[in-house]
């Protein structure tokens, strides 16, 4: 992601800037990093010994090990003979104009004086500090925090969808072999893994099982899982299959990480989980010594990274998951703590009575054939107009706009800090002042850039179609001017973007919703296809639930309410709880998965083009009827709205087209003063106290008086 932002920024900018990335350990994850620049056309790449001799020029990318420059273990890189080596190499940067962008990976790590010493050298205008654990400073004046929650990842086909832990391992007789019983395990799951790939004609990748030492272990345990692999197993040093990579002991390590390397098991310590990247390892062995060592987010992370994430998600069970085996209490407990895994539950097999369902699923295969990003940008020009009664007076417009709040000129408004403090905590007390700095249409381009990013979330358009159609609306002799609304000079538009990028965004962001709910994009490629529910599926659950019960209603077997419980969603652990207490006019209830073309998918349209909607449950009575629900947060006790969907509308009207036509029926639910309430006719309303939600008894004809 980083070196796709450095690339196109690089690309687009025409700066003149170099960048500087950061990176902890004992040395190999810049190398990692280095290596993946080099496919990117406009990064060029370097280590640290390469800008020595070069010096940062522009367009370069130097790659640093933080123990190449700092701690006592350094090789003197920067000794005082050396320091102004390289110190002479970034005032030259300077004074040929040049700043700096600095990266620094693993923020967690090395945040330490000698580290900012050595990165306040570069007097980096912009930084990017990235981690897997790192926590918001909540310093919003000086720094933009974005967290990308796991459902967000998970969803997006870059991580596997759950670490399935220690399946296949029943009791364990006190005198079995340790070894011998997590091996076997991961043996089998290989082995498992890799008919998968060939029954799905899935080239090129060579599942790796990852064997995990406590980093304060002794040499006998190495010793003796080396001689079970070798001797047991046959996976040994001389036929490729197994390999080492610890500090003082590396064999087979060469392009091990590559997607087809012929090494099927790696021993490592927990100090190399940091950052290290091998997308084809799926299994986790993680051996205790009678010690317990700490849970390290990051370990697990080596395991679930999709190795081809251009495709993401196979929808194959045994593939889309990664596994770990382990008989470590403390290392588990870690796991769940941090609620770095999930518990899956076993595969759950379909009830015979559930098979013969049939529905029509509708999805789009291509996007790219349904974006059309003139009627996009048409939707979002009339939005503009309609919502300020703009003309083809551009004059008469910028008048509009400004009582509207938008603010013209060509100086952006920034805001900085001014008074006095003791202590930290009264740093609060400061003031807010506002100060105007002069636009400047090239020197500003990053902040451009990023205005660009912040609106093409709402319009689904690419960076570059947003700066186009910015420039067709706001600036003077840009492009044609059919969707003109201003007439700005070039330093004037700058400011104008830089000032207003919220609002307008905001506009943006509401045009898509209208547009939803009207539907104006052609769905003539929607593809149907016939849904049957699927054979075999995994929930998650909480195994620390005791007293959990089967789940009658459910649509599989052994479904229980140790599942209901770990859902997040509050009007779904109610529906789920109300249809099990009415088990007599049940016949069962499927809940539908969130991606993917094995769930059930109704397609609505956005002023972006097309989304998929998964409605959350498929439920078939007693009497043969069969319900399509979607549950959506309701009001809580003081009437405030708790759905955050603002989509809902739309899914609503997609969701009663199909029923109409397909003969099913349907509703959305949602929960106030915990009750639950439905809506199955007329327009969506989203107060839910005027009467049109009915109570859910009445949806599914029960008389609980």
């Amino acid at each position: 992601m980083l070196l796709s932002w450095m690339d196109e920024y690089v690309q687009s900018t025409g700066d003149n800037v170099a960048f500087v990335w950061f990176t902890p350990g004992a040395g190999e994850l810049e190398k990692q990093s280095q290596e993946k620049a080099n496919s990117f056309p406009s990064i060029s790449a370097q280590s640290v010994d390469d800008a020595l001799l070069d010096g940062f020029s522009s367009g370069t990318a130097t790659f640093i090990n933080y123990e190449r420059v700092v701690g006592k273990k350094s090789k003197a890189m920067l000794t005082d003979s050396e320091r102004d080596n390289l110190s002479d190499k970034i005032e030259k940067a300077f004074k040929d104009g040049r700043h700096f962008i600095m990266v620094v990976d693993e923020a967690h790590r090395n945040d330490t004086k000698k580290a900012h010493d050595i990165i306040s050298r570069f007097k980096a205008d912009k930084t990017v500090r990235v981690s897997a654990t790192i926590e918001d400073p909540n310093n919003p004046e000086t720094t933009e925090f974005y967290e990308i929650s796991e459902e967000e990842v998970i969803a997006s086909g870059l991580i596997t969808k759950s670490v399935v832990v220690n399946e296949n391992i029943g009791s364990v007789d006190a005198e079995a072999e340790e070894l011998s019983v997590l091996f076997n395990a991961a043996e089998n799951k290989r082995k498992e893994i890799v008919s998968a790939y060939q029954e799905n004609k899935i080239i090129g990748i060579n599942p790796l099982v990852l064997v995990q030492l406590p980093d304060e272990s002794t040499p006998n345990l190495l010793k003796r899982v080396e001689n079970y692999l070798q001797k047991i197993m046959n996976k040994t040093y001389e036929n490729g299959e197994l390999g080492v990579w610890l500090h003082n002991q590396k064999r087979n390590t060469l392009d091990v990480n590559q997607l087809d390397n012929k090494v099927q098991y790696l021993i490592i310590k927990q100090a190399i989980a940091t950052g290290w990247d091998a997308p084809r390892a799926q299994v986790l062995i993680k051996i205790r010594e009678n010690m317990g060592e700490g849970f390290t987010i990051q370990t697990l992370g080596r395991i679930r990274r999709m190795p081809q994430p251009w495709i993401g998600h196979y929808n194959i069970d045994v593939l889309d998951n990664a596994y770990l085996y382990t008989f470590d209490a403390d290392f588990l407990n870690g796991v769940f703590l941090q609620n770095a895994a999930v518990a899956p539950t076993p595969i759950l097999k379909l009830k015979n009575k559930a098979k013969n369902l049939l529905l029509i699923s509708e999805r789009v295969n291509d996007y790219d054939q349904v974006l059309n990003e003139r009627l996009i940008i048409n939707n979002i020009y009339e939005g503009f107009v309609k919502q300020y009664n703009l003309t083809d007076d551009f004059e008469r417009n910028k008048h509009r706009l400004e009582s509207n709040g938008y603010i013209f000129g060509d100086e952006i408004l920034t805001s900085y800090k001014q008074g006095r403090f003791d202590t930290f905590e009264n740093s609060e007390n400061l003031l807010d002042r506002e100060r105007w700095v002069k636009a400047d249409f090239i020197g500003n381009r990053i902040d451009l850039i990023h205005a660009y990013h912040e609106l093409d979330r709402v319009t689904k358009l690419p960076v570059s179609k947003v700066e186009r159609m910015l420039r067709r609306f706001f600036l003077e002799n840009g492009e044609e001017r059919e969707f003109g609304m201003l007439a700005l000079k070039a330093n004037e538009w700058t400011a104008f973007i830089m000032n207003n990028w919220h609002e307008i965004r905001e506009k943006c962001r509401l045009i898509d919703i209208a547009e939803s709910i009207q539907g104006s994009l052609d769905l003539q490629d929607v593809q149907e296809s016939e849904f049957t529910i699927p054979k075999t599926e995994r929930y998650t659950y909480n195994p620390k639930i005791n007293d959990s019960q089967v789940v009658q209603t459910s649509a599989y077997e052994k479904y229980s309410t140790a599942s209901i419980a770990v859902r997040p969603s509050l009007v779904e652990r109610m529906l789920e709880r109300w249809l099990e207490e009415h088990s007599d006019i049940v016949d069962f209830v499927y809940k539908n998965g969130d991606k993917g073309p094995q769930y059930f998918s109704l397609v609505y349209t956005t002023n972006g083009g097309v989304s998929h909607f998964y409605p959350d449950f498929i439920i078939k009575m007693n009497n043969g009827d069969v319900f399509i629900v979607e549950t959506k947060g309701g009001e809580d006790m003081h009437g405030n709205d708790k759905n955050i969907d603002e989509y809902a509308p739309a899914k609503y009207e997609a969701l009663k087209k199909y029923a109409s036509e397909r003969n099913v029926k349907w509703a959305f639910i949602r929960d106030m003063n915990e009750q639950l309430y439905y809506l199955n006719e007329g327009e969506w309303v989203d107060e839910m106290s005027f009467g049109e939600w009915g109570k859910i008894d009445q949806l599914f004809g029960v008389n609980d008086n």
